[in-house]
């Protein structure tokens, strides 16, 4: 029994790894009058080319665009991860507070709603489950 869990954790972990990789191969590019940037996932600029140097309202705005590009991208990817039946459960398990976790080995009926805010310091914080398509 414990090999299957062990098993469904790893595939779990090997689809997590998966998912972040492509996160990482994200590029998004936006061009704002004649100003072309380029952005990762997490909106770092891999690419700026300006026709002058007074465009800085532009780079900005710019910028913003490719951005909103590039999370909107890693949501979708995200989502197509969290989505699955499995990966649900295990990060609803994740996000259970402290006490009802106290003995993970006895199987334990999970329920489709999560409290609000989960007392368990080690939880994941409300922001980082609302990314997931947890909250």
């Amino acid at each position: 029994m414990q090999g299957s869990v062990d098993a469904r954790f790893e595939e779990i972990a090997r689809r997590a790894r998966h998912v972040q990789d492509a996160v990482d191969r994200v590029r998004a590019r936006a061009v704002v009058d004649g100003v072309r940037v380029e952005v990762t996932a997490d909106g770092r600029i891999t690419a700026l080319f300006l026709p002058d140097s007074v465009r800085a309202q532009s780079v900005s705005r710019a910028h913003e665009c490719a951005r909103g590009r590039a999370q909107a991208r890693v949501a979708t990817l995200r989502h197509e991860f969290t989505a699955d039946p499995l990966v649900a459960a295990a990060l609803r398990r994740l996000l259970l507070p402290g006490p009802e976790r106290a003995n993970l080995c006895v199987p334990q009926e999970i329920s489709d709603s999560l409290p609000a805010d989960p007392p368990n310091p080690y939880a994941l914080p409300p922001a980082v489950r609302h990314r997931y398509g947890l909250a």
